[in-house]
């Protein structure tokens, strides 16, 4: 079986090794500004300006749950330089939250007196969640002005998470499971949106981890190897890339981590 038995709900994920966290462990270069607006969005930015606009990554949380649960993840992001924008939602399935937020920032971007004018750049954008947040990040993988998502035991079962949308995505996809998920469990819900994904995938599976990891704490090794993913996704960082790309990615070989991949070279 590629999954462990399902444990307690709420196992505790293993320490990441050095290989996993790499220079994505910690804050990144940027000071951080955060700030709420237009249809709920909670935004956090790097501080400075040095010319560049930023990549823009929409986050939706899981089921009842805050931003606030997942700023330590949000608030890295930033620093790495991005603009994240959370929806202040806990029903975020629809993935419409996500994207109102989008168009948020969208109008902000462009709007003269704006703090955030000139900040995003609206040509590389990411959308992640957790549990029914994770299922919205997959539905707002539709709209083609996503161009990679990062859903972390997203909820596919649900009302809100329209059968077949995996087949409709704009960009790759680093998908997270949990090894002792007893609540979204991989190989029903996660199983289906690997083999049937019209775009690159790469399927990373925590050992021993439950549900709620990535909402504890500061997310674990969630907060790690998506840092990588959207330097490597939205940022092109081929440091980042050597983490999800060949038969010896960095972490193809953590031990923390199974991970199978499609079409990603």
């Amino acid at each position: 079986m590629r999954f462990a038995a399902a444990i307690l709900l709420l196992a505790l994920a293993p320490p990441a090794t050095a290989q996993s966290a790499g220079d994505y462990s910690g804050l990144g270069l940027h000071k951080i500004r955060n700030s709420q607006g237009g249809p709920g969005c909670h935004v956090f930015r790097p501080a400075d300006r040095d010319g560049a606009p930023y990549p823009v990554i929409l986050w939706g949380n899981g089921t009842q749950a805050m931003v606030a649960q997942y700023s330590p993840m949000l608030r890295q992001w930033a620093s790495h330089g991005f603009v994240v924008a959370g929806a202040l939602t806990g029903s975020a399935g629809s993935g419409k939250p996500l994207l109102d937020c989008l168009d948020y920032l969208t109008a902000e971007n462009a709007r003269t007196g704006s703090a955030l004018k000139g900040m995003a750049d609206l040509t590389h954008v990411g959308a992640s969640g957790h549990s029914q947040g994770g299922g919205g990040a997959i539905m707002a993988g539709r709209d083609q002005r996503v161009t990679a998502t990062a859903p972390i035991q997203p909820s596919t079962r649900g009302p809100s998470y329209a059968r077949g949308a995996e087949t409709q995505q704009h960009g790759p996809m680093l998908l997270l499971s949990g090894g002792a998920d007893s609540a979204v469990d991989p190989g029903l819900q996660h199983a289906p949106v690997f083999a049937t994904a019209n775009v690159p995938v790469v399927w990373a599976t925590l050992k021993g981890a439950g549900h709620f990891v990535p909402s504890n704490g500061d997310s674990g090794p969630y907060r790690l190897i998506t840092t990588a993913w959207w330097l490597y996704a939205l940022a092109g960082d081929e440091k980042a890339a050597a983490m999800f790309k060949g038969e010896s990615c960095g972490y193809c070989a953590d031990p923390n981590w199974v991970v199978e991949k499609k079409n990603v070279e």
